[in-house]
């Protein structure tokens, strides 16, 4: 496979470059092993050799290489690495492209997905628009929940979206000092996540993913 050569012809063909996205499936078999070196070199390739050569108007090709990316990325300290690659094959070239009125599929996941990133690269330091999500997650409706086929289609890329804004709520929590909004947080988050759950049955890395954040944000609970 020679993405220079390959890309344009494989687009035409399927919508999108399956041969490419094949990289993004072996981000997810690595980790499920437990080679995350591996995982992460993956990663590497991925920003640093296919995303460069990619059609940058192909948005919706552009996030189903970089999602198994993201997902993987944060876990193992490098959020920001992904929310900079995120802002630039993404965000950036589908608001060139696109504008404010464009769509895509993925295009309800970006704010959530710059959100996370950012609490959870900032982890264990201050955020300056802590404020402004707290605020913004409070609705929950800024939290696209898609349609069952999109949400089992994500999901059988990585994970399911609905885990990723439960992790919001997780991170979110943790910086509460109102207990009421704490513990709503915490309700929402874990609700999200079970949901999950159900749907993952036949996906054994996002079900093993949900399953692992769900047990942290319970975690999390039984310490209040």
């Amino acid at each position: 496979y020679n993405i220079k050569s390959h890309h344009a012809a494989i687009c035409r063909a399927y919508g999108s470059d399956r041969v490419a996205q094949a990289f993004s499936h072996s981000v997810n078999w690595n980790r499920s092993l437990g080679r995350i070196d591996a995982a992460l070199d993956t990663c590497n390739f991925i920003i640093e050799t296919l995303l460069p050569h990619c059609d940058p108007k192909n948005v919706h090709n552009s996030f189903c290489l970089l999602y198994s990316c993201i997902v993987t990325m944060k876990d193992n300290g490098l959020a920001f690495d992904a929310r900079r690659a995120l802002l630039r094959f993404i965000v950036h070239p589908f608001d060139e492209h696109f504008g404010p009125g464009g769509s895509t599929f993925s295009k309800p996941l970006f704010q959530p997905i710059l959100v996370l990133l950012d609490l959870q690269g900032n982890e264990f330091v201050e955020v300056d628009k802590i404020d402004e999500y707290t605020e913004w997650a409070s609705d929950e409706r800024n939290m696209p929940i898609q349609s069952e086929s999109l949400e089992n289609a994500w999901a059988a890329m990585a994970v399911s979206p609905s885990v990723l804004f439960g992790e919001i709520y997780y991170y979110l929590a943790k910086r509460q000092n109102k207990v009421h909004v704490r513990r709503r947080f915490i309700q929402i988050g874990i609700s999200l996540m079970e949901r999950t759950l159900t749907k993952t049955k036949s996906l054994p890395f996002a079900r093993m993913y949900s399953t692992e954040k769900l047990e942290n944000i319970k975690a999390f609970a039984k310490e209040l």
